[in-house]
């Protein structure tokens, strides 16, 4: 798995960011979602964690309270190495 792209979006009247993030080369999307889970915490709980994709590409989106690109960046590549 490799990173594509990764982008934050200020989400207007709150302190929060949506992060839009874009994987190639996924073999396995439930590997994914559980690597993403142990990052980022459990959607509806600790974020608003959503995946697209079919085959080896995936976007996901999450929101996250003042997040910045190169530690988000960091946390997943980890994640998927």
């Amino acid at each position: 798995m490799n990173i594509h792209s990764i982008n934050h979006e200020p989400i207007e009247g709150t302190d929060n960011v949506l992060t839009t993030m874009v994987i190639h080369q996924v073999s396995s999307q439930c590997i994914l979602a559980r690597l993403l889970i142990d990052v980022l915490g459990k959607p509806g709980i600790d974020n608003d964690l959503e995946m697209m994709g079919t085959g080896d590409s995936w976007t996901i989106m999450w929101t996250q309270p003042l997040a910045i690109i190169e530690k988000t960046q960091v946390l997943i590549t980890k994640a998927i190495s």
